[in-house]
């Protein structure tokens, strides 16, 4: 026995040291094995794959792959790329783009996916998220899913396009997968994600802005995956008509984040299955379409720490169970309807989570009251945003309690008051918004006291004056100032010269005067947006406008004066309109410029021959200026100008194939001369025209319909045009603004009328504002769009200003020539019409009987024409007249009544018949004769008709009847001779025996009278 236990101990240790034995050869073959992977050289196989991928990009702006190179031998050093320190094989490869921006190019890397990857076998990782053009609009490679050994696999927003691969099921061991389509630029989807199932050790699943609309069972097929931990699929397109209302089992015991936002779920908001899920610590529904009351089931979620349900339509106060909820970190409750007073809202919030609570979102919940001071009992405070909503007081100063704020914006509300200098306190405050609002008093020093963190503040508009030193040296760097309508005045503000690092910059209307500072160009040289319009600025503009990096520009109604100098290469909107600058500078250029707005200044000369060179202009307004004689050509010799030469082509091609992106070309209220412009055959693009009040002469060309197809505005009023009207322009489908009024325009309207289908009401296209510029650059408080420029219309017998409302004008203006003819009947096709003008004109003939259909028409002038025949009944359909001049005509007969035409000018309503001897009735002196016979309403009209028609049907038959019968009796008499004598005989016993009774009787009647 001992001989056994001996030997079997002796069997022991020899297995034991050879066990020992075999791990120490594993081990050192592994070292060896690592030690000649970063010997000089990674694996051949593994760097060739590498090499290969890199050979598939195009190109590399941020040089992430500077280092691969062949030359470079341990490409385990390479940028992105990570070995094992154990094999020695390549198991992570990271090159996300280090810096994103929102399109294409930037610093992503081009090209394609390499199928190289696939020599990678040990690779545990790969992350090419962020490489918008490495995708290239194409499909998501389906190989990837051959990586067997990947963990964690990151393709977010690369540019992929169509369907997901469901290959990626083969992925079995991955923990994280993240394909979402964040910034959206292609149409990424999925009709069926069994496959997700298959991913057992899924934790991390990123999937937002991929469309699930068409799988049919997506909750199901994510409820089972049991170690999901993270769950993101944001705007998917999901609905809750394949989930539960509520789960009694569901694996997602280990979800702490849900972020469903942005999908049309369209239902009550409980009951639903998200509730049950009471191990979440993230909770985003934001958007969903949610509706109805905040459930019960809330305090279910006692885990939470983020909870977003902002823009949805949830209505009234959140529920008690909400005490429950002692980890709140983040609670937004934007755009709802909470429809309660501020101090209830801070009741509500879980007295045990108020040293937790660090962002509070209300914006837009129809939120009221004053006491703001109950705010400082969330003492971890870091964001606190309130804006839209209608509190009112004043800033309380215990807002200087919240030390931990670093966001705070209450803006849009009604506050008034002063603003406490304990703002002051908060040094980890970086944004400030306080705007539209009615705060007044003073702002000293002391507000800024302790603010060293500030980067943002927008304070406009208010009526808050800034009394500080000019020696006061902030101790801040702004980045964002908005101070539009407060006082910063009289003279610019020094403090500003510090602020070098601003990029949005707004002081307008702030009451400065004097000239612009000699630093303005250097200070705010690497700004992008600057406002210093509306104020009292003189001089001229500084010529180092030139070197600054701004792209939008305002320094419009001040008194600037002098030339417009050369601008920066990166500005693309410029208005400095309202000024008294008198012209250009030579060699005016500004290359990036899309949108320039100039009018009401006292510019002279011409418009230089540099904008033919402006490729990239869309707006350009000029309006009531000094310019004169005519517009550039942009022919050879101007092309030959600006046009850079290539060696191995001609300078200029052709004219023909040169064109320029404007859409709005205001160029009304100056002495510009010559021809209809010929620098408009390049603007195929052009919508609006405004060439008003100017002295061009000559005719209208037949090429403005093939060259300016899209016009949606044809002004040309006030100027000496003549010869006819080209029937080319009814084919300007889109135009729905034609003024040629006020020129030597001679012969017949043109027919086809019909044609203008942008004035028949059945167009849908949306336009554009001729005062709104295209360059619509959201930034914060500004909203770079609208200007005040405007154009008039003589409409309704006055001229009345249009700016915005342009949009909606539908008028046709030829009044004031020298047509003839009659007017087209076609006319009456266009239903959208709101403004006809056709007087002092040589009109004749009638005006036409379908006028009535014009039902849209507000104002209608055909006034001093010489227009014959009656006043269509048809008139009294126009519902919307509000204004009617038929006055100095030849027209006729009764005037009609009824509806509107008996309310108009009420003061005076003869004046719109007036010069017309023929008209009769009211309201004119003149009576008609015989009675007035009131107008029959439409209903009326079907009834007479249906009257008269019975009439005439009963009368028809009576007639016909009284005939047959009579022919029948005298056929039937003039034929039969035993019925002649039968029907004579007949005749005379009743004669007799009426000629007996009638002497008895008589003579009864004589004897009873007399004989008595």
């Amino acid at each position: 026995m001992r001989a056994r236990t001996s030997l079997l101990t002796q069997h022991n240790a020899m297995a034991a040291a050879s066990f020992l034995y075999l791990i120490i050869l594993a081990t050192a073959s592994s070292v060896n094995c690592a030690n000649q992977a970063s010997n000089g050289s990674c694996f051949p196989a593994e760097k060739a794959a590498l090499l290969s991928f890199k050979a598939g990009i195009t190109g590399d702006p941020a040089n992430l792959l500077t280092s691969w190179r062949q030359g470079h031998h341990d490409c385990c050093q390479w940028s992105g790329v990570t070995c094992s320190s154990r094999t020695g094989h390549v198991v992570k490869l990271d090159l996300r783009n280090p810096s994103p921006t929102y399109g294409y190019g930037g610093h992503s890397l081009r090209g394609q996916v390499s199928l190289s990857l696939l020599a990678l076998r040990r690779l545990r990782y790969l992350d090419l998220s962020m490489n918008t053009a490495l995708g290239d609009t194409m499909d998501m490679p389906g190989f990837l899913g051959s990586l067997k050994s990947l963990k964690y696999l990151k393709l977010s927003s690369m540019g992929f396009n169509g369907i997901i691969p469901p290959q990626l099921g083969n992925l079995s061991k991955l923990v994280q997968l993240d394909i979402a389509n964040d910034y959206g630029y292609n149409y990424q989807y999925s009709k069926d994600i069994s496959w997700l199932a298959r991913l057992q050790s899924l934790e991390h699943l990123n999937m937002a802005c991929v469309n699930l609309s068409r799988v049919d069972d997506w909750f199901h097929t994510v409820n089972a995956l049991p170690n999901l931990v993270v769950l993101i699929l944001r705007f998917c397109s999901l609905n809750m008509s394949n989930a539960p209302s509520s789960l009694l089992h569901h694996n997602l015991t280990v979800l702490e984040e849900l972020d469903l936002s942005e999908n049309p779920l369209n239902s009550l908001a409980a009951p639903n299955w998200f509730w049950d899920v009471i191990s979440l610590k993230s909770l985003n529904l934001a958007a969903c379409e949610l509706s109805g009351t905040f459930p019960d089931e809330l305090g279910n979620l006692t885990l939470l720490e983020t909870f977003d349900i902002s823009f949805n339509n949830m209505e009234g106060m959140m529920p008690g169970t909400l005490q429950n909820m002692c980890n709140l970190i983040s609670l937004d409750l934007s755009a709802n309807n909470i429809s309660a007073d501020i101090r209830e809202v801070i009741d509500m919030i879980p007295s045990c989570s108020w040293k937790n609570l660090q962002e509070l979102k209300l914006v837009r919940a129809n939120i009221s009251g004053t006491a703001l001071q109950f705010v400082s009992n969330l003492s971890s405070l870091s964001m606190l945003e309130i804006s839209g909503n209608q509190l009112s007081g004043s800033v309380p100063m215990e807002i200087g309690m919240l030390t931990n704020l670093s966001y705070i914006n209450l803006s849009n509300n009604n506050l008034s008051g002063s603003l406490p200098t304990e703002i002051g306190m908060l040094t980890k405050l970086t944004d400030l918004r306080l705007g539209q609002n009615n705060l007044s008093g003073a702002i000293s020093e002391d507000h800024f006291a302790g603010l060293v963190n500030l980067k943002n503040i927008v304070m406009c508009p208010n009526n808050l004056e800034f009394v500080i030193d000019s020696h006061w040296v902030p101790p801040f760097n702004l980045e964002v100032a908005g101070f539009s309508s407060c006082h910063l005045g009289p003279k610019f503000p020094k403090w500003l010269r510090r602020q070098k690092g601003i990029s949005i910059l707004d002081i307008s209307d702030t009451c400065l005067v004097g000239t612009i500072p000699n630093w303005f160009s250097t200070t705010f040289s690497q700004a992008s947006s600057l406002d210093i319009s509306l104020n009292q600025l003189t001089g001229e503009l500084p010529p180092s406008l030139e070197f600054i990096s701004v792209t939008v520009l305002s320094m419009q109604s001040n008194l600037l004066t002098g030339l417009i100098p050369k601008l920066s290469r990166t500005v693309k909107v410029l208005d400095i309109s309202r000024n008294y600058l008198n012209g250009f500078v030579q060699n005016f250029r500004a290359p990036q410029l899309e949108v320039a707005v100039l009018f009401s200044n006292s510019i002279t000369g011409t418009i230089p021959t540099s904008i033919c060179r402006l490729q990239k202009l869309r707006v350009l307004d000029l309006a009531n200026n000094l310019l004169s004689k005519e517009l550039p050509d942009c022919g050879t010799r101007e092309l030959e100008q600006w046009i850079p030469s290539n060696n191995n082509s001609p300078r200029v091609n052709s004219t023909s194939s040169f064109s320029l992106k404007i859409t709005t070309l205001l160029l009304s209220n100056n002495s510009l001369s010559s021809g209809f412009p010929l620098f408009l055959r390049h603007c195929a693009s052009l919508m609006f025209l405004d060439l008003a009040q100017n002295k061009f002469t000559g005719e209208l060309p037949r090429w403005i319909t093939e060259a300016m197809p899209s016009l949606v505005m044809l002004r040309l009023r006030s100027n000496k045009f003549s010869g006819h009207i080209p029937i080319e322009l009814t084919s300007l489908q889109a135009v729905r603004i034609l003024d040629l009024s006020n020129n030597k325009f001679s012969g017949a309207i043109p027919q086809y009328l019909e044609n203008l289908k942008g004035l028949t009401g059945n167009a849908t296209d949306s336009v554009g504002n001729p005062f709104e510029e295209a360059y619509g650059k959201g930034i914060g408080f500004i909203i770079v769009g609208s200007y005040s420029d405007s154009f008039s219309v003589v409409i309704k017998g006055q001229v009345l200003e249009y700016r915005k409302n342009t949009l909606y004008l539908m008028s046709i203006d030829l009044s004031c020539n020298s047509l003839t003819g009659e007017i087209p009947e076609e006319l009456s096709s266009l239903a959208g019409l709101i403004n006809l003008n056709l007087s002092s004109n040589l009109l004749s003939g009638n005006i036409p009987h379908k006028i009535g259909n014009l039902r849209s028409l507000e104002s209608l002038d055909l006034s001093k024409n010489t227009l014959g025949g009656g006043i269509p009944q048809s008139l009294t359909n126009l519902t919307y007249l509000s204004y009617l001049n038929l006055s100095y005509n030849n027209l006729s007969g009764r005037i009609p009544s009824g509806h509107q035409l008996d309310i108009l000018k009420a003061d005076d309503p003869a004046s719109m018949y007036i010069g017309n001897p023929g008209l009769c009735g009211d309201p004119v002196p003149r009576h008609c004769s015989g009675s007035p016979i009131d107008p029959p309403t439409g209903e009326d009209s079907a009834r007479w008709s249906g009257d008269v028609l019975f009439q005439m049907d009963f009368l028809l038959g009576s007639i016909v009847g009284f005939v047959v019968g009579t022919w029948m009796v005298f056929c039937g008499l003039l034929f039969m001779k035993r019925w002649r004598y039968a029907y004579f005989g007949q005749l005379d016993q009743l004669y007799d025996r009426l000629y007996v009774i009638s002497v008895v009787t008589w003579r009864k009647w004589f004897m009873n009278t007399y004989g008595n």
